[in-house]
């Protein structure tokens, strides 16, 4: 077995190397190969490039890395025919992976597509693309693939792998041992994104509103997981100047989460994994004013936070623009740890959500779709 798999997204890595494993259960020898991350990499990925080739926030942002996005697609297209991979994964990154696809397409590699756009969000032009380019689809919640049913795409739903991270029986107490955090003091999760360029935008005003969150409830503690991809080093430092005690973590983000007492999260897959880690959490997000415009008009759905998109109601507070400052936050993490009767409602809407995601075993489901596909 020989496939190209592209991953552009921190979350991308984290599916790539649950595909890999997957796959090498019964292809030991297979040739694995493309754009990736460390995370694919340890599992035996042959890296062309590492993700943070493809890594940008924001549609405007987009802007200023074209060129180097444009390069790295024909070097990509070239290595299909070099190459001559038995079929192209792609993982999630639509814009980039959409466009490789249709070259593999007209050069008869067939395309599959792991984890699908977000078609029912917004771009739903994309479907008509999809089914020009993409020969298999597997995608992630239920919902999707009705749709792709209805247009006539080959699809196939697995279920969602954060069902196999969830571990409400995980040992918090001796993940907060072994970080030096104390057990007699709440403790806030903070996830600023897995962008450099979304940790810039999110952590000032997530530690800016630390010491005003202490003034009201007293002492906590605060504990950062950040994404392999980020500068530990840097970050560190920068949260070292805070007068709260708080913890600086590489990766760990579940157990982070699964030992939290509630979270304030940069939208993304991270505020799926809080919610089924049924953690009360606020979601934020702040992108340039064009972007954000440009994203309202276009977005077909009314939130962001997939916890929300999945219920069609807010269940957890959404923090965006310039709702998002440092007096916000404070109110709503004051709230996600001091009201009772607010923290155990959102816990029960979040359990709705997991009880609708399927089994876990996604990974391996989706592998046996690759090798049946292929086969």
């Amino acid at each position: 077995m020989k496939l190209m798999m592209v991953a552009g997204e921190v979350s991308g890595d984290v599916h790539g190397e649950g595909l890999i494993r997957s796959l090498r259960e019964n292809h030991a020898d297979a040739d694995l190969f493309g754009i990736g991350g460390k995370k694919m990499i340890r599992e035996g990925f042959r890296p062309y490039f590492m993700l943070d080739t493809l890594q940008a926030h924001g549609l405007v942002e987009l802007a200023g890395h074209l060129p180097r996005l444009y390069k790295t697609l024909w070097r990509m297209r070239a290595a299909l025919e070099e190459e001559s991979p038995d079929a192209l994964v792609l993982i999630d990154y639509p814009g980039f992976n959409l466009k490789l696809a249709a070259y593999a397409s007209e050069k008869g590699i067939p395309v599959i597509f792991f984890n699908s756009p977000q078609i029912w969000a917004w771009r739903k032009g994309r479907l008509d693309t999809i089914k020009r380019v993409v020969d298999k689809m597997i995608v992630l919640f239920p919902f999707e693939e009705k749709i792709y049913q209805q247009a006539g795409v080959d699809v196939s739903w697995v279920g969602h792998p954060l069902l196999d991270e969830i571990s409400q029986d995980s040992d918090s107490t001796s993940f907060r041992e072994n970080c030096g955090l104390r057990s007699d003091l709440p403790l806030l999760a903070i996830a600023p994104g897995s962008r450099p360029s979304e940790v810039k935008e999110h952590l000032p005003i997530m530690l800016e509103a630390l010491p005003e969150i202490e003034k009201k409830i007293g002492e906590f503690q605060c504990i950062i997981p950040l994404a392999e991809s980020l500068d530990f080093d840097e970050l560190r430092s920068k949260s070292e100047s805070s007068s709260v005690h708080l913890t600086v973590v590489r990766g760990q983000f579940m157990e982070s989460v699964m030992a939290c007492d509630a979270a304030i999260i940069a939208s993304g897959t991270a505020s799926l994994q809080t919610g089924l880690a049924l953690k009360p959490f606020v979601i934020v997000y702040r992108v340039s004013p064009l972007t954000f415009m440009i994203a309202r008009l276009l977005a077909e759905t009314k939130y962001i936070g997939m916890v929300n998109v999945l219920a069609n109601k807010e269940i957890v507070p959404e923090l965006l623009q310039s709702e998002f400052t440092a007096r916000s936050i404070t109110d709503h993490v004051v709230r996600l740890l001091q009201d009772h009767d607010y923290r155990e409602t959102m816990i029960g809407e979040l359990k709705n959500i997991g009880q609708n995601l399927g089994e876990p075993g996604a990974y391996k489901r989706a592998a046996k779709c690759i090798e049946d596909f292929i086969t």
